[in-house]
């Protein structure tokens, strides 16, 4: 490898190199809204989340995970169906080809012992 390579790739490389370091900073995020004549009381005021989820936001978390599995389960099976239906229709569309193919066949059959018989009676 060149010098010039190598130090191409060193600085395409390196930016990445430092970009773990960056993204494992602290998630803790402080936000001020405050008015404008607020007081230091106010704000100096934190509000802080709980530790874990209320009995409310846990039943409420339950009821949108139940949903999205009926929701989840009939668009299973609503695929299912559309699938067995689509393999119905081709197999019956395959049949049809097939009938066809036979009725073709019988009739350039038919067309064929008519010519040859045509070209005998010419040719006598």
């Amino acid at each position: 490898m060149t010098m010039k390579r190598a130090m191409l790739l060193g600085l395409i490389l390196v930016p990445f190199m430092f970009t773990p370091l960056h993204a494992e900073d602290d998630l803790d995020v402080t936000m001020d809204v405050t008015d404008e004549d607020a007081d230091e009381e106010e704000v100096s005021r934190e509000l802080s989340l709980p530790e874990s989820a209320s009995e409310q936001g846990r039943e409420s978390s339950e009821q949108g995970l139940d949903t999205a599995n009926e929701a989840r389960e009939r668009g299973r099976e609503f695929g299912q169906e559309r699938a067995e239906e689509a393999r119905e229709r081709g197999e019956e569309a395959r049949e049809r080809g097939e009938g066809r193919a036979a009725e073709a066949r019988e009739r350039g059959g038919s067309a064929r012992e008519r010519a040859d018989g045509a070209r005998e009676n010419r040719g006598q």
